[in-house]
């Protein structure tokens, strides 16, 4: 067994390549067969997500998102998706931020459990999440979205 864990270790090191590219966050990993290709992000824009912010909710440093793809070496098999969020903090209390988002998502699917409530859409395999909740006498809200990569 341990022969094999050694064989396969030699094997790594000789055919992946890691380079983070000139951009901060873009980082390209070469495997047998094509590579995965990671793009990071700092802030996301949720409009552009189609999840509306609450109104003087402000961002949190935590917040940022990536696309992620594998690029195959014959660019058949290429596939990609991407994963964005955000965290928004107000002083605002609970019931009146989850008011407005049942306003403004009457369509999504709502999951309460517990201080946590979720407001969830899927459609065409993309996912879109609210989830709300109190902390420290603050209501965090908490915005994200996966799918299929954004396009440029």
């Amino acid at each position: 067994m341990a022969g094999i864990a050694v064989l396969c270790g030699i094997y790594v090191i000789r055919n992946v390549r890691v380079d983070e590219g000139s951009r901060h966050g873009d980082v390209s990993i070469d495997i047998p067969g094509g590579r995965f290709e990671i793009h990071g992000k700092e802030k996301i824009d949720p409009s552009a997500l189609g999840i509306p912010v609450y109104p003087g909710a402000t961002w949190t440093k935590d917040s940022g998102g990536a696309t992620f793809e594998w690029v195959a070496d014959n660019d058949n098999d290429s596939k990609g998706f991407s994963v964005a969020g955000g965290t928004y903090v107000t002083a605002d209390n609970v019931d009146k931020v989850l008011d407005y988002y049942r306003q403004q998502l009457p369509s999504w699917i709502v999951v309460q459990r517990h201080n946590h409530t979720e407001f969830k859409l899927n459609e065409h395999g993309y996912q879109r999440i609210v989830a709300i909740s109190e902390k420290n006498g603050e209501t965090h809200i908490g915005l994200a979205a996966i799918g299929k990569p954004e396009s440029n």
